[in-house]
């Protein structure tokens, strides 16, 4: 159940007050992420290394707290879980879906198939009833290295969802990285918390077994 935050004890309240005083909350970065685990194993049990990464990245974020945090109108809460939502384009179309989990499962080859299964079936471009304030909104830029990146609709000072994009994976002596964009509040965010966020995306990659079936 999510928590509503105590602003009195709250140790964030000075920097949640000091950019909330700002036009503009938002600010983005991006840097480099090597996932030549997350490739192998993709690869070794014939699973999407998209939905593969979808999964690496919303388990990481998940185990930094600071990305449960939301705004509502009648204050902060810290949400018990983020889902993923992800962009998505059915083999020869050129338009995209919007496709939602709603459940991050602890293994990632039963959240791979779900992912896979949802996109497949999904006909409509979004489901509404799925959006929430709970969500990580994903997407994918296979055809080009991203340097950097922006987000549409980031009008509401109080958008408290994460934005993560990746671009094209190309080999780096002998290592698979890719570049990773976010897009984050920064009344919630700091660059500290894109450090332990890829601390924990780091954690989890080198800790799948490419020999899994």
């Amino acid at each position: 159940m999510d928590q509503k935050v105590d602003m009195n004890t709250w140790s964030r309240k000075q920097l949640f007050d000091h950019f909330s005083m700002t036009a503009d909350p938002f600010w983005a970065v991006t840097y480099e992420e090597d996932v030549t685990e997350i490739r192998r194993f993709a690869k070794r049990n014939g699973i999407s290394f998209y939905h593969a990464m979808i999964w690496c990245v919303s388990r990481a974020l998940n185990a930094v707290k600071e990305f449960h945090y939301t705004i509502r109108e009648d204050g902060i809460y810290e949400l018990d879980e983020r889902l993923p939502s992800f962009t998505s384009m059915k083999e020869g179309s050129e338009n995209f879906q919007i496709i939602t989990v709603n459940e991050l499962s602890d293994d990632i080859l039963t959240f791979c198939n779900h992912a896979k299964q949802t996109a497949e079936s999904q006909e409509e471009f979004i489901r509404y009833e799925k959006e929430s304030d709970a969500l990580i909104f994903i997407s994918c830029l296979p055809w080009i290295n991203v340097t950097g990146l922006t987000n549409e609709g980031l009008t509401d000072r109080n958008d408290s969802i994460p934005r993560i994009t990746w671009g094209r994976y190309q080999e780096k002596n002998g290592r698979t990285v890719l570049s990773m964009s976010f897009e984050v509040n920064h009344r919630l965010i700091d660059g500290y918390h894109i450090g332990q966020f890829h601390e924990a995306f780091r954690f989890i990659a080198s800790s799948l077994d490419p020999k899994a079936i």
